[in-house]
């Protein structure tokens, strides 16, 4: 009688674990893994192509862009370049990086055979390369569930099949995303508006509440102490002069990522890699509003 209540315990054992240590079946966790791979490379998409746009401008390459193979290619290449590094920082083995650059490179180049025979027409196939991509990621989870399945990923260093080197750039993956996030203000130094300083004060006192971080008293008055001078100095912007006021916004965002670096170092109120995205995203704002109040001044 008891033969069946240890293979019951066995089977439930082999189930992979989440985070929070519950169990996930074998099509959850190829769902949620193939949802997540879907995350990371739309977000990729979307960002790294600012990047590649602005290298072939520079190269005068744009017109690459004009036709469809040349998409395929520049998308390729915005797809997997954020989607590698953020598999590197789950701890995604080197066949799943390849297997992913693989099935990606073969989804946008699959329409352009019907359009070099005349089939449809070019925006058809870029639009078929898109749409393509989120089957051929799933077929990928399917065939390396072990690898690519929630709950299978490890932290970098732990990683037995992991043998692509870069481990400090693949966690310092929020710091990457940051940059890409910012990469317009770096080419076009601009001023924050004045009440993204009142959003910049208030932001951590609301996730600290929500998140029920503020269990010591100490550290919720310095919080709302901190969401009031930010307020203060928002208004102060307001009434000063266009250069006072680039000035002051410019050094709120620096004062900030001084904030963010402590919450960082001590792993409270935020998570670790939101503190770490916004010391460097304070940092360029911060910056880039003294350098275009500056070139006012000029």
């Amino acid at each position: 009688m008891s033969t069946p209540h240890f293979s019951a315990s066995a089977s439930a054992s082999a189930l992979p674990r989440r985070r929070d240590g519950a169990r996930t079946t074998p099509f959850l966790g190829a769902l949620l893994g193939a949802l997540e791979i879907l995350a990371a490379a739309t977000v990729s998409m979307i960002l790294v192509d600012q990047v590649t746009s602005l290298v072939l401008s520079l190269l005068g390459w744009s017109s690459v862009l004009a036709h469809p193979a040349g998409v395929a290619v520049v998308m390729t290449f915005d797809v997997c370049a954020g989607t590698a590094v953020w598999m590197l920082a789950r701890g995604r083995s080197n066949r799943s990086i390849l297997g992913m650059v693989i099935v990606t490179g073969t989804a946008f180049a699959l329409p352009l055979l019907p359009f070099w025979l005349g089939g449809i027409s070019g925006p058809t196939a870029v639009l078929l390369g898109h749409v393509l991509v989120v089957p051929a990621i799933a077929l990928l989870v399917a065939i390396l569930p072990g690898d690519l399945a929630s709950g299978r990923g490890r932290p970098i260093a732990e990683a037995p099949g992991s043998g692509i080197r870069p481990r400090r750039l693949s966690r310092r993956w929020p710091t990457l995303l940051a940059l890409l996030l910012t990469f317009g203000e770096i080419l076009n130094p601009d001023v924050a508006p004045p009440w993204a300083l009142v959003v910049l004060g208030a932001e951590y006192l609301v996730i600290g509440l929500a998140r029920r971080q503020f269990r010591d008293r100490r550290l919720l008055t310095l919080h709302a102490a901190g969401a009031l001078a930010y307020a203060a100095l928002a208004t102060l912007a307001v009434f000063v002069t266009p250069e006072a006021a680039g000035i002051l916004i410019g050094i709120g965002w620096l004062l900030h990522a001084g904030w963010d670096v402590v919450l960082h170092r001590r792993n409270v109120v935020v998570w670790r890699w939101f503190a770490e995205a916004c010391i460097v995203i304070d940092v360029v704002i911060g910056v880039t509003a003294i350098v275009a109040t500056v070139a006012m001044w000029s």
